[in-house]
């Protein structure tokens, strides 16, 4: 309490309260910096600053608010002059004893860069099928001769229970409700379709963001703070954005922090995963690496059947318009596996059982890089550097020299409408992305040079379950080390470790440690130091080149380097910090220990010995 001229108590007007303000990033950043003067100039009452302001109106103060407008200037900014907002400023950085002119211009900057804001993505009504298509992810639909040129992109879409599921959620978004929606099946069975015929009944105003370049964590992180509200994100095939070391828990705990503030909202994260994706992500293991991916799931699946219900095939064969793909998709399609049918799964299998000969190792070798750890987008050089190694001799003597331009024409080559086995990826920067900041992380490392194929979705996942128990050739994997992203040499070090492929395991951790995978350093250290327990320059290398930038993997290397007994090497690494699988069927057999202590190839055989001066 505080007194008048003549020392009569007078009560002290409470301060303003400070509001939370969600979105964009320069109003939150000018709301902070008005309530910062505000509390220096010691929460002075409403009508003193009005009374300042009175008094300085020719003193380049450019408005001249009232009570309840100095009011809202000082909670939430947002819909007022700039004139008035830069006058309350100056008006608190005079009794704050701030420097007026720098704050009303820094004032200036914040509020005109806060209406320019428009946040990440694109307005929705911008979208239609074809683009659905070629930026969604939605399958395209099998082709009818007899009715091209007047069908749609897309067919009509036949409404199942897991769109009635959906549909809650999409009412609760309309009504202002942040939420996620998590639509899990096998391949071709119509979630991405699901999602975008439920994302069409959102009102006009909404924004849809899917976020891709340069590694879709990295396009997450970097625009997760410009989320507008009324924005769906779009995070078709999930397991890119979450099952990532270490990003994919930093991206799915920005996103539970994003759908849980309500200043931010609504938003709508709409998802896609495989069955065994979505076990990967939500089962609990120790250590638990999904933590942030299980909270941000639990409670949102929702089921997409393989096959449609007798009651939906009786809607489907009853749609008007008579859309020949529905029609032929009805007669067809096997155990009523209707959108399976019509995403062209017999047609790409037909190509796929008849490629013979180095085509089929192309293939393979695609399919095996999927399944073992390598993204969506796969560098051909790697392709073509590992399909010779799938042949046997009579094959290989029958492979001319230059057979990839052949290969190549059969599994890219287009049927019915339908994307081939193994097609092109676009590598120009992508559309409407904001970039990521430059990171020394997982995701750092040279760009991957020449073209780049995607296998189809549908044999990406047969691959994964038909080819489980094949390790694929030695030239697989020198290739991996050669040509394959530096993002995934740490997925493709471990499956080769656990194969017993420990020298190209070795090789792989390597390069992914040389290109800022901490936790690839980690494993380096330990699956060396159970194979030559003497030899410390793994370790010394590992302490010596390994970034620092992630704390908890840091950890990780430092208790490995103390397991290891390599005292001097976790020394190096502690100076360097900032301020702030077993091959047990043969080593438990005595006279084999020497032999197999070196893992296996890739044939079976024992690996000859190899030390670390035999890695590249």
């Amino acid at each position: 309490m505080s007194s008048d001229k003549e020392g009569r108590p007078v009560r002290r007007a409470r301060p303003v309260e400070r509001a939370r303000v969600g979105w964009p990033p320069a109003l939150r950043e000018l709301s902070d910096l008005l309530y910062e003067v505000y509390v220096e100039a010691d929460t002075p009452s409403l009508d003193t600053i009005v009374e300042t302001i009175a008094m300085n109106v020719d003193n380049n103060m450019p408005g001249s608010p009232q009570r309840d407008t100095v009011r809202r200037c000082i909670i939430n900014p947002a819909l007022l002059s700039q004139a008035d907002v830069v006058s309350v400023a100056m008006a608190l950085a005079q009794q704050a004893r701030w420097d007026k002119q720098d704050l009303a211009a820094r004032v200036r900057d914040l509020w005109t860069a806060a209406r320019m804001a428009t946040g990440v993505g694109r307005p929705l009504a911008e979208f239609d099928e074809r683009l659905a298509v070629t930026d969604l992810g939605v399958h395209h639909a099998l082709d009818t001769a007899t009715a091209r040129d007047r069908l749609a992109v897309l067919p009509p879409h036949v409404p199942r229970e897991c769109d009635t599921r959906l549909d809650t959620v999409i009412a609760a978004a309309e009504a202002g409700q942040s939420g996620i929606a998590v639509l899990v099946g096998t391949s071709s069975t119509g979630k991405t379709r699901a999602l975008w015929e439920a994302t069409r009944k959102l009102p006009d105003g909404w924004r849809l963001w899917h976020p891709l370049a340069p590694t879709r964590p990295d396009a997450v992180l970097a625009g997760l703070a410009d989320v507008a509200p009324r924005t769906v994100v779009w995070l078709n095939e999930t397991q890119h954005y979450l099952e990532t070391d270490p990003l994919g828990e930093q991206v799915a705990a920005g996103l539970r922090e994003l759908l849980r503030d309500p200043a931010r909202g609504p938003v709508l994260v709409l998802a896609t995963l495989w069955p065994e994706h979505w076990d990967t992500l939500t089962t609990r293991t120790t250590p638990d690496r999904h933590i942030q991916a299980q909270e941000l799931l639990y409670g949102h699946r929702i089921n997409v059947p393989d096959a449609f219900t007798p009651a939906e095939l009786a809607v489907l064969k009853g749609t008007d318009g008579g859309d020949p793909r529905l029609v032929e998709a009805a007669e067809r399609a096997q155990d009523a596996q209707v959108t399976q049918y019509l995403a062209g799964v017999p047609v790409l299998m037909d190509r796929y059982r008849s490629a013979r000969g180095i085509t089929l190792a192309l293939i393979h070798a695609a399919m095996d890089a999927r399944r073992l750890g390598a993204g969506p987008h796969i560098p051909l050089a790697w392709l073509h550097a590992a399909a010779p190694g799938y042949l046997n001799d009579t094959e290989s003597n029958a492979t001319s020299d230059d057979w990839l331009p052949e290969a190549l024409g059969y599994v890219t080559q287009e049927c019915r409408g339908i994307p081939g086995i193994l097609n092109p990826v676009k590598t120009t920067t992508t559309r409407n992305q904001r970039p990521a900041p430059t990171t020394t992380g997982p995701a750092a490392g040279r760009p991957v040079q020449g073209p780049q194929y995607q296998l189809a979705d549908y044999l990406d996942q047969y691959g994964r379950h038909d080819r489980a128990d094949t390790i694929p050739p030695i030239d697989f994997w020198t290739s991996a080390a050669t040509h394959a992203h530096p993002t995934d040499q740490a997925a493709l070090g471990d499956a080769a470790h656990n194969r017993g492929l420990y020298r190209d395991a070795a090789q792989l951790h390597k390069n992914a440690t040389t290109h800022g995978n901490p936790q690839a350093a980690a494993a380096l250290v330990n699956h060396l130091h159970a194979l030559h327990p003497t030899d410390h320059r793994p370790t010394q290398w590992a302490a010596t080149h390994t970034p620092l930038d992630d704390p908890h993997a840091a950890a990780m290397l430092l208790d490995s380097l103390r397991k290891s007994e390599a005292d001097k090497q976790a020394t190096i690494l502690v100076t360097r910090l900032p301020a702030t699988g077993n091959f047990t069927a043969f080593i438990e057999i005595d006279d084999h220990r020497e032999r197999f202590r070196f893992g296996r190839e890739p044939e079976g055989d024992a690996a000859a010995p190899w030390t670390w001066e035999d890695l590249a």
